[in-house]
């Protein structure tokens, strides 16, 4: 039987993808818990226009990601962090605390999934940090932390 995946399913393929698997497999299993339908003429032209729709807005995600990528590079961004006579820090500098600043400089609001942090920075100094905003568009963030 022809099926269309409506999701992805380990070792069978990936979501919209037409099958061919056994007429019990489709009917008994995948059908009733909704992760196929079967592949009618109809059904196939509305997940090509789904698929269409689909790279359409990942094109405008990029095209804006790439304009956030642009500014974000031209913002450094500066942290006080009270020190003692060492220069030991008290605090940190962490992912919240970088996109509340990003936010208020640039008007861009970024999760924290996009931030790739190892730990939080606890030491005065010059810092790069990548932010991710898709697979194949990433930027580095220049961070300053300064001591107060």
């Amino acid at each position: 039987m022809k099926i269309i995946l409506l999701e992805s399913i380990p070792k069978l393929g990936k979501k919209y993808e037409v099958k061919n698997v056994a007429d019990g497999y489709a009917i008994n299993f995948l059908i009733p818990k909704k992760l196929a339908v079967a592949a009618t003429p109809q059904k196939i032209k509305e997940i090509e226009n789904l698929k269409k729709q689909k790279e359409i807005r990942k094109e405008e995600e990029q095209k804006i990601f790439k304009e956030w990528v642009e500014k974000i590079k031209d913002t450094p961004l500066e942290f006080k962090l009270k020190t003692d006579k060492s220069g030991k820090t008290f605090g940190s500098v962490k992912k919240e605390d970088i996109i509340k600043q990003l936010e208020q400089k640039t008007g861009f609001k970024l999760d924290e999934k996009q931030i790739i942090l190892e730990e939080h920075i606890k030491k005065v100094g010059d810092y790069l940090i990548k932010i991710k905003f898709s697979p194949e568009i990433e930027t580095e963030l220049k961070i300053r932390v300064l001591s107060e």
